[in-house]
């Protein structure tokens, strides 16, 4: 394994263990917040951070990821990306609020008004930390990144807790996001040299030319993959109305943990990774090796927590929210497809097929929320195992794209059928542990951590039968990450 691709899985290893341990802090947020604000107050400000949040991801142009995949872009090129998405993002958050009226009747938000403000604040400051967070990941200083994640949640939950603890009610949520902004923008200011994407030059046609044409397509196909990610909340609540938003979104939340704070993450680092590989044939056995490593890690975690879901519930959520385990049971099989699209399309970006990256993206938005209305005649699960339909065919939709880089489909899918095949002992130990416990008096806490531990126990030596290779790469890699 070359030098580079130690550095590309150390830095994955990393950035995935912070983020995983970020999100357990934000976990615990969750689980506390549940006996503070009812479902449908969460239901309601959540739906409103997808209308600021969807503004914004329009206008992002895709400017970021350039910085990320051309390691060798100067400054000047660094100040046009910061003075396009400044302004774009300042036009499309005034008109944001001054049609606040129209997209509440459209959304269904009442409260829209209430909560804008502070959500057009927290996301701006976001959108300005974006570049100087571009320029870490080109650089892979992976660690910084974690840092900034780590505490960012951390600075979300105290404030959330507090606020709501206070009465301030979903206002309380809105301070949170504003905290953690606040915190990233200014760490990731202090530890980034300002001129790499401050320091002023004159614009250039050439220049803004040579970025919109790669970026817009990459927006485009950004502002549909959250689009993808957030959308099927705004779809729930047209449907079933804001408890079952309310509930859907937690389950979402911990079902979203396996993708997006693992393979998103790993999908970050493949990106400035993959641009720093010199040749396509090196490109290209890293996406192989790097699918095996990825869904080793995701699938027992995906599979894994939907096998829990239901003791998980009932031991720490209160009996207004048990209606999240059936839909985290649901929910936890989009975890097992959804890394896959984000693997492939660090590939296209690095390699310049963004207009793959948009029809992909566009189709998958289709896909899932045309799954979940078509499903929505027979209730909420129906609904919510569309979005793992979706996903899954969206997938599909990705790996057929890269025919056209000389990549079979067997050399990416291959490497997760060990993973995959391992995860059904471990599955197996679970439901044989329930049982055993089904007709006793212990806490379900308890519960809880023996199927995790019982299900692990099972789950690793399956992982050296049925993916050994993978396995092998993985333990050495962390085991010198560690010891450096």
């Amino acid at each position: 394994m070359s030098t580079l691709e130690k550095r590309t899985v150390m830095g994955a290893i990393w950035t995935t263990l912070s983020s995983v341990g970020s999100r357990m802090i934000g976990i615990v947020t969750t689980f506390i917040l549940t006996r503070l604000l009812p479902p449908d107050v969460q239901g309601e400000v959540y739906n409103t951070y997808i209308v600021v949040a969807s503004a914004s991801a329009l206008t992002t142009l895709g400017l970021g990821q350039y910085i990320t995949a051309h390691p060798k872009a100067g400054r000047a090129v660094g100040f046009h990306v910061t003075a396009f998405i400044t302004m774009a993002g300042l036009v499309m958050f005034v008109a944001t609020w001054l049609l606040r009226n129209e997209l509440a009747v459209v959304f269904n938000l009442p409260t829209l008004g209430e909560f804008l403000p502070g959500f057009i604040l927290s996301v701006s400051l976001d959108r300005a930390a974006s570049l100087p967070r571009n320029i870490l990941a080109r650089e892979m200083r992976f660690k910084a990144l974690g840092l900034k994640q780590a505490v960012g949640e951390v600075a979300f939950g105290a404030v959330t807790i507090g606020t709501a603890w206070l009465g301030m009610g979903g206002q309380s949520i809105v301070l949170g996001n504003i905290a953690r902004a606040v915190w990233g923008l200014v760490f990731l200011a202090v530890i980034t040299d300002w001129r790499e994407w401050l320091e002023p030059c004159r614009l250039s046609w050439e220049t803004t030319k040579k970025l919109f044409r790669y970026g817009l397509p990459i927006s485009i196909g950004v502002f549909f993959h959250f689009g993808a990610s957030n959308w099927d909340n705004i779809a729930m609540g047209k449907l079933f109305g804001d408890s079952t938003v309310g509930l859907y979104n937690q389950a979402y939340k911990l079902a979203d943990l396996p993708a997006t704070h693992i393979g998103e993450q790993i999908g970050d680092v493949l990106v400035p990774s993959f641009a720093h590989m010199e040749s396509a044939e090196e490109r290209r056995s890293s996406l192989s090796r790097a699918s095996g490593i990825l869904c080793l890690v995701v699938f027992p975690l995906a599979v894994g927590l939907g096998a829990v879901a239901a003791t998980l519930v009932a031991a720490f959520y209160t009996a207004d929210w048990q209606g999240v385990a059936p839909l985290l049971t649901v929910l936890s099989v989009l975890s097992v497809v959804r890394p896959i699209g984000w693997l492939i399309g660090s590939y296209l970006q690095v390699v310049g097929r963004t207009r793959a990256i948009m029809g992909v993206e566009i189709l998958k938005v289709i896909l899932i929320i045309g799954s979940m209305v078509a499903l929505a005649p027979l209730g909420p699960l129906w609904a919510a195992a569309g979005v793992g339909i979706g996903y899954g065919l969206s997938a599909l939709t990705y790996l057929w794209s890269l025919k056209t880089e000389g990549i079979t489909f067997g050399s990416v899918v291959k490497p997760l059928i060990g993973p995959l095949l391992a995860c059904g002992p471990m599955v197996l130990a679970v439901l044989g542990v329930r049982a055993l416990f089904a007709p006793t008096h212990v806490p379900f806490a308890l519960r809880v951590l023996v199927e995790v531990i019982v299900g692990a126990a099972a789950y690793v030596p399956s992982a050296f039968v049925f993916a050994r290779r993978a396995s092998v790469d993985f333990l050495g890699l962390l085991r010198k990450s560690l010891r450096k």
